[in-house]
């Protein structure tokens, strides 16, 4: 897709295939907006102000392409795990849409977003920040975890000690990168791209794929677990 900076005027369709993708799994929240080879994003610190600051993004990212709520054919959304307060309002968005319009909800796992930065890489572990100076993570690969973990960031740096050649990824406060950082070199440091969301939702969709808006529910942290809810949809790569 061709990311068209804010500003620019392009021959955008008027309706049609046009996706929006919502993500709201922690303090850093995302929204992308698709159609062929058009991507308008849009991402930003939103702390804990998701329940003020999404619709009014979605209505500004909506206006920027010149489309209508009319023209969306699918919406994506985020599924954590994440905030409790960041997810609920993601999904409740993204529900009250589907729902209203009658149209395709497709949900896809937060860490798996993180993870599919890279496509050159067979081994990975995704990672994002828990709060209380936790992490939550997911190894990719070989040896894929089945579940995400919710960790210290010493204990995750232990579990890196055998594995140097592993690359982790993903967004985290700068004091815990530098923590990693020091045992374990091979990381890459950047915020989810909302971009990546669509795309793995639309590949979803085009298959015929889709998710039930009622059944449907986040990934949530709780403490030291993570409340996986019943959908998931693993990153495959190969060997």
């Amino acid at each position: 897709m061709t990311h068209l900076e804010s500003g620019t005027l392009p021959s955008i369709p008027a309706s049609g295939d046009w996706v929006l993708a919502i993500d709201t799994s922690t303090e850093q929240a995302g929204l992308a907006l698709g159609h062929g080879s058009c991507l308008f994003e849009r991402s930003w610190e939103a702390g804990r102000t998701q329940t003020t600051s999404v619709l009014p993004a979605i209505d500004a990212l909506l206006r920027e392409a010149r489309i209508k709520v009319s023209d969306l054919a699918a919406i994506a959304i985020a599924t954590g795990p994440g905030t409790f307060t960041g997810l609920r309002v993601g999904m409740s968005i993204a529900k009250g849409l589907v729902l209203a319009r009658d149209l395709p909800l497709i949900g896809i796992p937060t860490l798996d977003i993180a993870a599919s930065a890279v496509n050159d890489v067979t081994e990975l572990i995704a990672v994002l920040p828990a709060g209380r100076g936790r992490v939550v993570w997911l190894r990719y690969g070989p040896y894929a975890d089945q579940e995400p973990r919710n960790t210290t960031v010493p204990q995750l740096v232990e579990y890196l000690t055998d594995i140097p050649e592993v690359l982790v990824i993903g967004e985290l406060a700068v004091e815990h990168q530098q923590t990693i950082e020091r045992s374990h070199t091979h990381t890459r440091w950047e915020n989810r791209q909302p971009g990546i969301l669509l795309e793995r939702a639309r590949e979803r969709w085009l298959r015929g794929e889709a998710d039930d808006p009622v059944t449907l529910e986040p990934t949530y942290l709780h403490g030291v677990t993570v409340i996986a809810g019943p959908v998931r949809d693993r990153l495959r790569k190969e060997d």
